[in-house]
């Protein structure tokens, strides 16, 4: 079979963001005196969803969270956010070399996708094909709703459709969906034994390079 479309996750795979995420929940967690480390956040949470993490915790921990505890997330991210995110190098050149129509499937919300296609400069590759797990759909990744979702807006068989993943809670989402799924590991928020983790959930490839991105999806199509 020939595939017809490709689907991309944003937070560490076109902008290096999940870092920053993971640094200022690491720290909104404390806070609250709850003890977690970088290794474990990102071991444990990456991938997720800010307010899945945290009611997950409170009825671990007890915690009380305010009404409006996403704002408060939302708001420090967009503050680090403002001097640290910058774009995964290479994935501006590796997309426009993709002959592939895109779309871009986050667990993110919309405003801050799309803030992250124009700031790589991605708008031409993906226009408006943006779906969000917490906006578009009632279960966000690792459920596979969100790229079945997406899959049937567009109009395409999930079978046509290469995916390309960071985290292992995006990657299940996208095989379950039925795709055709590789994964990256060149964030700055990857650990050693990712490509494992990844290769556990079923994806077919792991790379660590986007330059490596374009030849592989020729290959795999060829």
């Amino acid at each position: 079979m020939k595939f017809s479309y490709f689907f991309s996750d944003c937070d560490g795979v076109i902008i290096d963001s999940e870092i920053i995420a993971a640094n200022v929940m690491v720290k909104y967690i404390n806070d609250f005196g709850v003890e977690i480390d970088l290794d474990t956040y990102l071991r444990t949470c990456s991938g997720k969803t800010f307010s899945g993490i945290m009611t997950n915790l409170s009825k671990e921990h007890g915690l009380v969270l305010s009404d409006n505890y996403l704002d408060e997330i939302t708001s420090l991210y967009m503050e680090a956010a403002k001097t640290q995110e910058k774009a995964i190098e290479g994935a501006k050149k590796a997309f426009e070399e993709i002959e592939l129509p895109k779309a871009i499937i986050s667990n993110g919300f919309k405003a801050q996708i799309n803030h992250a296609v124009d700031l790589v400069g991605l708008r031409n590759e993906f226009e408006d094909r943006v779906f969000s797990g917490v906006e578009d759909v009632e279960n966000p990744k690792p459920a596979p709703d969100i790229y079945l979702f997406a899959a049937k807006k567009i109009g395409i068989d999930p079978k046509e459709i290469i995916v390309i993943e960071d985290s292992k809670s995006g990657a299940k989402a996208a095989v379950d969906a039925g795709m055709y799924v590789i994964g990256f590991t060149g964030a700055s928020h990857i650990l050693e034994g990712h490509e494992q983790v990844l290769n556990d959930v079923g994806v077919k490839h792991v790379i660590q390079n986007m330059s490596d991105l374009p030849p592989l999806i020729k290959k795999i199509n060829g």
